[in-house]
């Protein structure tokens, strides 16, 4: 049998180192978390490309635009009403991130306009509305993102070729 014996002074500077470790370790693991935010925003931008490639409701030109399809969409879901309805209220959450570069406003409108909030009566027609259509979620929200990013920029005269 093996016995240790260590004092109180060595026991709470081993205490305090496993907390030390514990602590860095957690801050490293949460850096890490942080880090992969660009991932899961690149596959989200890719799903919406891949989901995007039947029916084509906006282009992949620069900047990009409805075209037709895209735009009985945003009629027919219930979402230009919606986003009329709320403009102002969405325009301001563009307005503080206001920035010279239209690529990051744009960035911007598409990432918050992902995870935006929509009334549950909203968000219902959205459902059955893409449900009848054959197309997803993520493509309506970025279809009424691409019209909320074209109100910012008629509102404010925010050129698309600065």
């Amino acid at each position: 049998m093996i016995n240790i014996s260590i004092g109180w002074e060595w026991a709470l500077g081993i205490f305090g180192l496993l907390i030390l470790i514990a602590w860095k370790g957690s801050a490293r693991l949460a850096a890490l978390e942080t880090s992969m935010e660009w991932v899961q925003s690149t596959l989200n931008d890719l799903k919406v490309a891949v989901d995007n490639t039947p029916r084509k409701a906006f282009g992949d030109g620069s900047p990009i635009e409805l075209r037709p399809v895209g735009l009985a969409w945003l009629n027919d879901s219930g979402l230009k009403a919606y986003i009329d309805a709320n403009s102002d209220q969405l325009l301001t959450l563009c307005e503080e991130k206001r920035s010279n570069n239209p690529y990051e406003l744009q960035k911007y409108i598409f990432t918050m306009f992902d995870t935006l909030r929509i009334a549950a009566d909203v968000e219902d027609r959205v459902k059955r509305f893409a449900y009848e259509q054959g197309t997803t979620i993520a493509i309506l929200r970025r279809v009424g993102a691409i019209y909320l990013r074209n109100l910012y920029f008629k509102r404010f005269e925010h050129h698309t070729s600065s």
